[in-house]
């Protein structure tokens, strides 16, 4: 049989045509953006995160009375009319509180996980790199603040500092750091035997060097998980402080407060309980979806 070239013609077609509906190349946080977006319920979250930032920022202007209004005239109405929500006992528009506690205990969630990623990373990232004796008191400073109830921090700091978002602040901050500190170190020690780690030394770098542009970097998927989760936790125990009478001092809202003060009205005034207590369910429902979508998109297991 006699072979040709117009015998391999067909070969090449076909090999041109698999080039060009071959898949295009995609980085790691456009893929993880891909799956994210192909979870229903972590888009829904985002989508009622955007929603009550926007309420937060928004939803006080719309109304026609200042959070800190009092109208003896208007107690306790029910919602409708001039006012959305209702009132309260002291004749304060409910809606334009409650737009003015989004403010404040999104800002409590979100300002502490801040706080606590700077202060968890270094420190985990640190006990985790030196190991040896000084991962083993650094770990065991943890686990003895670890170890302290968090009321009683929270009672200590009452008695030291006024009630305040400066207490809640320094509160939340001395106590959630602690897991974000363990996370770290944990993805520390299982990245810091890699080959690469090894080439920086040989090159000459040191040890902040190491932790900020080669391993922090690599476990930003672990980190930015934990603060997501942290969000909803540091909202909850919030408003559970202002609910006890220690968080932020009248005439300022949270959505604890609210809830605090709708608890002494429940079966007459049921929507001074509800509009809060409403809020805070929505808001830990969505940071928790939202959280459990970036872990699923971050796990390298998953990725195509």
């Amino acid at each position: 049989m006699e072979i040709t070239p117009q015998m391999f013609k067909p070969v090449e077609r076909d090999a041109l045509a698999a080039e060009e509906i071959a898949c295009p190349s995609v980085g790691y946080w456009q893929d993880v953006w891909l799956r994210l977006k192909q979870n229903k319920l972590a888009m829904t979250g985002l989508v009622i995160i955007a929603l009550l930032a926007l309420l937060a920022l928004v939803g006080p202007h719309l109304s026609a009375h200042s959070y800190d209004d009092q109208d003896l005239q208007m107690v306790n109405q029910p919602p409708g009319g001039g006012y959305w929500f209702g009132t309260d006992s002291l004749g304060r528009d409910l809606f334009t509180r409650v737009c003015y506690g989004a403010r404040i205990s999104l800002a409590i969630g979100l300002l502490t996980s801040v706080i606590c990623m700077v202060i968890g990373v270094l420190y985990g990232g640190i006990s985790g790199y030196l190991g040896g004796r000084v991962d083993e008191i650094m770990m065991r400073f943890v686990e003895v603040i670890y170890s302290i109830p968090f009321l009683l921090y929270v009672i200590l700091l009452m008695v030291l500092l006024e009630p305040g978002l400066k207490s809640i602040f320094i509160a939340l901050g001395i106590v959630y750091w602690q897991n974000m500190a363990r996370v770290v170190r944990g993805q520390v020690l299982s990245l810091k035997e890699q080959e690469y780690i090894y080439a920086a030394r040989l090159l000459g770098a040191g040890t902040w060097r190491i932790l900020l542009r080669h391993l922090i970097p690599n476990t930003m998927g672990p980190i930015i998980v934990s603060m997501t989760l942290l969000v909803p936790e540091a909202i909850f125990t919030e408003a559970f402080l202002s609910f006890l009478g220690l968080g932020v001092s009248a005439p300022m809202a949270s959505w604890g407060v609210l809830a605090s003060d709708g608890i002494q009205g429940l079966r007459n005034y049921p929507w001074q309980l509800f509009f809060p207590a409403l809020f805070i369910s929505i808001t830990m429902l969505a940071f928790n979806f939202v959280g459990d979508g970036l872990r699923d998109a971050l796990d390298p297991r998953l990725r195509r």
